[in-house]
């Protein structure tokens, strides 16, 4: 007879703990990395590296491990086998018979396991609770800081006076019209007085 549950993987020898990362490699369609030994025989190891990425973003894994007692959900292959050893158990404990290995198998105890989590937190709360939990508004969106502050950017620019399209500034762009004539003879005056004002600043007269 087979196991009801996987090992431990902490009691799992060195071949034995080889076997299950390929099990679980090649049900994740996860290609090994060739390389050749010292004998000049090409081989295949796990792709461990590729592996633990896989099992850390596993959702089912991740859901129901915060659900469950002993899997923490860490992505480490210990933890992993733990909660295999508790889903395989919840989904005999649900009548299933067979093996706990396909996709459905897997999502009904996740789905499962949720379920029971909203049904005790609901139980825990009051009828009144409930209701004003169930009619919540949702909350008023609110701009983020960075946003408000790229507004607000663009804003002070719109007023500055170096904003030469900016009707009603210090420029003299007021004037301007819509016409692009009009537009240029505003954007040279504005540089004629810039060009003053910086001479003034530094102090600049023209060569006699």
């Amino acid at each position: 007879m087979g196991r009801d549950k996987p090992k431990k993987y902490s009691k799992m020898g060195y071949f034995e703990k080889e076997q299950w990362k390929k099990d679980e490699a090649r049900k994740r369609g996860i290609e090994g990395i060739k390389y050749t030994d010292s004998r000049g025989n090409p081989q295949t190891r796990v792709n461990e590296k590729a592996l633990k990425e896989s099992v850390r973003n596993d959702f089912d894994y991740r859901t129901s491990s915060s659900h469950m007692d002993g899997a923490k959900g860490n992505g480490k292959f210990n933890d992993f086998t733990k909660y295999q050893r508790g889903a395989v158990k919840l989904h005999k404990q649900a009548g299933n018979g067979g093996e706990f290995s396909s996709t459905e198998d897997i999502t009904t105890v996740t789905n499962n396991l949720v379920k029971d989590y909203r049904n005790k937190l609901m139980e825990g709360m009051s009828v009144g609770e409930q209701q004003k939990s169930a009619k919540k508004p949702e909350e008023p969106y609110q701009e983020s800081e960075e946003l408000s502050n790229a507004r607000q950017t663009v804003e002070d620019y719109d007023n500055k006076d170096f904003n030469v399209y900016n009707k009603g500034n210090a420029t003299g762009a007021a004037d301007a019209g819509d016409g692009d004539d009009q537009r240029q003879q505003a954007a040279q005056s504005f540089l004629g007085k810039y060009k003053l004002d910086l001479k003034n600043k530094v102090n600049l007269r023209p060569t006699l």
